[in-house]
């Protein structure tokens, strides 16, 4: 039997596997603050999966999207969970 290891970031149940090679590949980007300029369309954050639509302000770069939560926690900083 397979045991599976969690964390819970912005609200979101992840696997921590997934949760850590996302953050890893989240570091290797430049980011760039935005807004999110099509309300009628939406994007997830590629950490915590959290849908961008909406909000004032996320983080942008060439591979896709970051809530402001997982930029300033995971990206910025150099910390891990």
């Amino acid at each position: 039997m397979t045991v599976v290891d969690w964390v819970v970031i912005n609200g979101a149940r992840i696997e921590r596997s997934f949760f850590e090679e996302n953050v890893s590949e989240a570091r290797e980007y430049s980011w760039e603050l935005t807004r999110w300029e099509n309300p009628e369309d939406h994007g997830h954050c590629m950490i915590c999966n959290v849908a961008l639509a909406g909000r004032d302000e996320c983080y942008q770069s060439e591979s896709g999207w970051l809530c402001p939560y997982c930029f300033e926690s995971f990206v910025v900083r150099d910390e891990t969970i």
